[in-house]
């Protein structure tokens, strides 16, 4: 007996059910679904990075409907659709059982990097393995997870070998249209565009969001016409450039992350901090409560009681130090948004905040805090 063809209904939303796994990192961990996009191009799932995006727009509409008619293909794409929408649904997670508040208010993750799938080469190393492993992991969990970083456009550096066997790098430029990305949109269509001060200037960025299971990633794009070229490459390349450079990124990354989550109404349970290099948004919750009238004890009593830091690399490099030159010009605008003396807010940084030559280092402020 011959299967009866697809209907032209059922072809559209298995279309559209393939697109919405796609821009979801869920299939990054689940073998069937990842299986579904090899089959559907096999030579173009080795040669882009296994990119199940990029796959829907390497197979051709006409081409996408023909497979589907297969119907052992559609079984299997069916039983991915299904396998997703029950992940997405269940109602009996770890977190709705244990940990309801945090659903409804969620953990805002910090992290200058998040390693989930070669697809989106953000990360360089371990702590962005550890990042991507706990967004992961919150979304099987159920708890309720936004996580902040930043959009580097050419991501971090690859390597290769030239033609006398000497070791090279170079990177790729990134299209966020051929990723499991999403652009973060007003109402009306519109890029949300949020704006902060970095050294004299206002620095104006977007986001981006990728959409982890159950949870989400924002990443801060300042990638915008209006920005000076050299605030534009603030979210070029993973850990690029000097001091300056570092400063700048981190400054984007703990100041802007805040306050695009201000900007989305979204109400954290706590702040997370992965590594210090996100720890200047506790400078930017503290701006809040001063603005709002609070002293700078209270402050900074109720900035310690939203915050957790963990830090996992205990090598002189994993602990950004900034010269207190760097973090005048750095924060020159800034910090007069903030109702209190700069030099305080210098010994937040400072092993021995007497010291006044002592280097402000990211790692004392988020312990600090």
């Amino acid at each position: 007996m011959t299967k009866k063809p697809l209907t032209s209904e059922e072809l559209r939303e298995m279309t559209e059910g393939l697109n919405r796994v796609a821009h979801n990192l869920w299939w990054t961990w689940n073998q069937e679904a990842q299986e579904i996009f090899q089959e559907l191009s096999p030579r173009g799932w080795q040669n882009l990075y296994h990119n199940a995006v990029a796959i829907l727009h390497e197979v051709s509409e006409y081409e996408l409907r023909v497979r589907l008619q297969d119907p052992e293909f559609a079984g299997c794409v069916r039983e991915v659709l299904r396998l997703f929408e029950a992940y997405m649904a269940d109602q009996h997670t770890w977190a709705h059982e244990h940990a309801a508040a945090l659903r409804a208010n969620p953990v805002a993750y910090f992290s200058a990097e998040f390693g989930f799938h070669e697809t989106l080469p953000i990360a360089a190393g371990g702590l962005g393995i550890l990042a991507g492993d706990h967004a992961k992991s919150a979304s099987d969990l159920g708890i309720g997870f936004v996580g902040i970083s930043l959009f580097y456009r050419e991501g971090y550096f690859q390597q290769a070998f030239d033609a006398n066997n000497w070791q090279t790098e170079y990177y790729t430029l990134l299209n966020p249209k051929n990723l499991p990305l999403e652009p973060v949109l007003t109402e009306t269509g519109e890029p949300v565009v949020c704006r902060m001060d970095i050294g004299m200037s206002q620095v104006a960025f977007h986001a981006w969001r990728a959409n982890v299971g159950r949870g989400v990633v924002y990443l801060l794009d300042a990638n915008r016409p209006e920005n000076e070229q050299h605030f534009r490459d603030l979210t070029l390349r993973v850990y690029g450039g000097d001091s300056t450079t570092r400063i700048m990124q981190e400054m984007l990354l703990g100041i802007g992350g805040v306050r695009l989550l201000r900007t989305l109404g979204v109400q954290p349970s706590v702040f997370h901090m992965n590594e210090g290099h996100a720890a200047f948004l506790t400078l930017e919750l503290i701006r809040e409560k001063m603005t709002a009238g609070k002293s700078l004890p209270e402050s900074l009593s109720q900035t310690k009681a939203e915050c957790i830091f963990t830090t996992h690399t205990p090598v002189e490099a994993g602990h950004d130090r900034f010269s207190p030159d760097l973090m005048d010009y750095a924060m020159h605008r800034f910090r007069t948004q903030i109702p209190a003396p700069f030099g305080e807010l210098m010994k937040l940084g400072r092993v021995n905040p007497q010291n006044a030559q002592e280097p402000f280092c990211m790692t004392v402020l988020a312990l600090k805090l």
